[in-house]
């Protein structure tokens, strides 16, 4: 190892430090000619504009998509299942998050602090993390108006529809949240501020194709290092756990569409009636064709009512026709050529696929949305909602957006009340879940399952291996080539076999 020139922090990592260094004045070198020289193909903001074959839409367009789609029985009880994996709740308080004071803190004004924190807050944020989050999950984003006094701190916290996130449009400079655009009130348009409103903001994982990404082109300026001299920009759409399973919703309702359509018409019973009307004058002609008609059209006003109404027809109905001679109804004919009903039966294995498309998209399984036939894998009833990775790694995100949206409301408290917000990494509290994240605990579980097996096998292969009196070396040997050990946990776990000065081995695991 080459000695390092220079003293301290910069001598050590100065290699570094040049690297970066010089790659400030290489980077002046570029140039778009060069670009184009060298084979690298123009782009532009363009390319943002569709993904896939979904086009850019309008904010609001996006939000109602997501909106309709939240209202599906499917889609609600997966985003209510994955709101639930990632909260838990207390089994007899209903708690869902806590605010506690980190173990370190001892000063007396800081836990004075969180006391006051934990006594005013607490019943406000179990009241609207389950919504938060459900909201959050559906839309990308959930807004929650804090309401506060000087001197007193928050006072109330409002959830409800009129903060709904298609009525806001956060800004945003840089990647921090500096203010928000209500469309309510008299002339459609209200101002709040960061002290008066929170956010939950789901991580933006994916690009949602949307308007007004090519005016944010021209606005922004990312070689601007000064962030604060940035200008403020609309904050987009995305978040969703919806937005990927846009497409197979979408094929689902088509593939419904179609079962139920198919279903209708195999329940219209339409006929031909033919008439023998031969040798009969005019009159007897129209007095014969009229109650006959006035027969069908009473049984259709029958079932008509019978259906609005819901309730059955048990009367028996009788018509009676004039007729003359052997005149009277010829032939009744069905319109699908004398058959009743469908010939065949209507298969449903485009609808499940979709359906578990969708449900796959949304990271849960289809055995956890109301078909308990489709057990997920042998993993039992709910097994996918205790050892999905899907299901865990929404939940990691959920948490971690919340307990920001959190760290939102009592820093609007400290700051009505106490006048004072507190940096993140000075903050002495610390917010916790009630609940493990099952898939994640599941996990770990498992993991220390199978290292505690393994330290086991090495502890009986090292016992044998000293019983049988196996030399230090050959102990080494046989734990780095055979048990997979790196050489100096090897040669640390085969101290044991040594032999201890002025006697022999002895057994047992004595010497450890």
């Amino acid at each position: 190892m080459k000695k390092q020139k220079g003293g301290g922090l910069l001598g050590l990592f100065k290699p570094s430090t040049t690297e970066f260094t010089k790659a400030e004045s290489d980077i002046n070198s570029l140039s778009q000619g060069r670009a184009l020289t060298m084979g690298a193909l123009p782009s532009s903001i363009s390319t943002l504009m569709r993904s896939g074959r979904r086009e850019a839409r309008e904010r609001q367009i996006i939000y109602e998509k997501w909106s309709e789609m939240q209202a599906n029985p499917f889609v609600n009880t997966a985003i209510w299942l994955q709101t639930t994996a990632a909260l838990g709740g207390h089994e007899t308080t209903g708690d869902l998050v806590f605010i506690e004071c980190k173990e370190e803190v001892k000063d007396k004004n800081m836990l004075a602090l969180v006391d006051d924190i934990t006594t005013n807050l607490t019943e406000f944020i179990n009241s609207i993390a389950f919504k938060m989050i459900f909201t959050g999950a559906s839309y990308g984003d959930a807004y929650a108006r804090v309401y506060s006094e000087k001197k007193v701190g928050v006072l109330d916290v409002y959830t409800d529809e009129l903060v709904s996130p298609q009525l806001i449009q956060p800004f945003e400079r840089g990647s921090r949240t500096i203010g928000y655009a209500l469309t309510t009130g008299k002339n459609s348009f209200e101002r709040l501020s960061i002290a008066q409103m929170a956010r939950l903001k789901m991580p933006r994982v994916s690009w949602v194709p949307q308007m007004g990404v090519y005016e944010k082109s021209l606005v922004g300026n990312l070689t601007n290092d000064d962030v604060s001299s940035h200008e403020l920009m609309p904050s987009s759409a995305g978040g969703s756990f919806l937005h990927g399973a846009e497409e197979s919703y979408d094929n689902l309702n088509a593939s419904l569409a179609g079962l139920i359509g198919q279903r209708w018409l195999d329940s219209i019973d339409e006929q031909i009636v033919t008439l023998n009307m031969t040798d009969m004058n005019n009159e007897q002609q129209k007095k014969f064709t009229e109650s006959v008609v006035a027969m069908l059209t009473r049984s259709k006003e029958v079932a008509e009512k019978s259906v609005k109404s819901g309730r059955p027809f048990l009367e028996r109905m009788k018509h009676i026709i004039p007729v003359w001679s052997e005149k009277q109804v010829q032939q009744i004919t069905p319109m699908n050529g004398g058959q009743s009903g469908r010939s065949g039966d209507i298969s449903l294995d485009d609808v499940m696929f979709h359906a578990k498309n969708m449900v796959g998209a949304l990271g849960t399984d289809l055995s956890m949305v109301g078909f308990a036939d489709q057990l997920s894998g042998g993993l039992g009833d709910g097994g996918f909602f205790r050892m999905s990775a899907q299901t865990a790694e929404r939940s990691r995100i959920s948490r971690i957006a919340l307990r920001d949206c959190i760290e939102q409301i009592i820093n609007i408290h400290c700051f009505q009340k106490h006048g004072m917000v507190i940096p993140a990494g000075e903050r002495p509290w610390k917010i916790t879940f009630y609940s493990s994240i099952s898939a994640l605990a599941a996990e770990q579980a498992r993991t220390r399952l199978d290292a505690a097996n393994a330290s086991l096998t090495i502890l009986q292969a090292i016992d044998q291996m000293k019983a049988a009196g196996v030399s230090f070396e050959s102990g080494v040997a046989f734990l780095r080539d055979e048990m997979q050990l790196d050489e100096s946990a090897a040669k640390v776990y085969a101290e044991v076999l040594k032999t201890p000065e002025g006697g022999a081995p002895g057994g047992g695991m004595g010497g450890f």
